[in-house]
């Protein structure tokens, strides 16, 4: 009998954030090239995508995640882990922390700048880092900065965890959202118009 490889599924969400900074790469390589005739509106729309990439990708890694741990606690009795997921997006989510960490201490210090490498090794939130910290410096940060360090973070646990859940469960998105339409629908009043 084939466990549930919870060690297998660590290792994978760490992979799948070097996944997420792959393509945060090009994320990144597409917004240096419009940034200055787009400005702003550069940095919100590649901003946005950087974000959907985390998302995505984490998201169809809980999905697989999640299918996989219900097969096992459904034909071979492991133990229930429903969210499971959540874990495994907070650990692929260390490497973030770590750079976090490591451009707090740069701030503090002031012994060396960490702000350059911190934009390339979190290159799916670097247009919007960008946004808020445009200059390369790291002593021109503003604390506003280390907010969304730390929030940005928050994705890869969330949309790994939302994935997992829905394939756990066996939740039917479209089937609930057609439902949920079809109420709205059915509970609008009639409209009559006098001719």
């Amino acid at each position: 009998m084939e466990k549930y490889n919870k060690q297998k599924a660590i290792l994978t969400a760490l992979l799948k954030w070097v996944e997420t900074e792959f393509f945060g790469i090009f994320v990144f390589l597409f917004f240096i090239a419009v940034a200055k005739p787009f400005g702003a509106l550069a940095n919100i729309i590649f901003g946005l995508t950087g974000l959907l990439t985390v998302v995505c990708l984490m998201a169809d890694f809980g999905l697989k995640q999640g299918e996989e741990a219900r097969n096992k606690v459904t034909f071979h009795g492991e133990n229930d882990c429903p969210n499971y997921g959540f874990t495994l997006g907070l650990i692929a989510s260390i490497p973030c922390y770590i750079t976090m960490i490591l451009l707090m201490i740069s701030k503090i210090s002031g012994s060396f700048n960490f702000m350059p490498a911190y934009k390339l090794l979190d290159a799916c939130f670097y247009p919007l880092i960008d946004w808020a910290a445009h200059s390369a410096d790291v002593k021109d940060m503003s604390p506003f900065v280390f907010i969304m360090t730390a929030i940005f973070p928050l994705l890869y646990p969330f949309a790994t965890w939302i994935g997992f859940k829905i394939s756990y469960k066996q939740i039917d998105v479209k089937e609930r959202v057609v439902y949920k339409l079809s109420l709205i629908h059915i509970s609008e009043p009639t409209r009559r118009v006098v001719i």
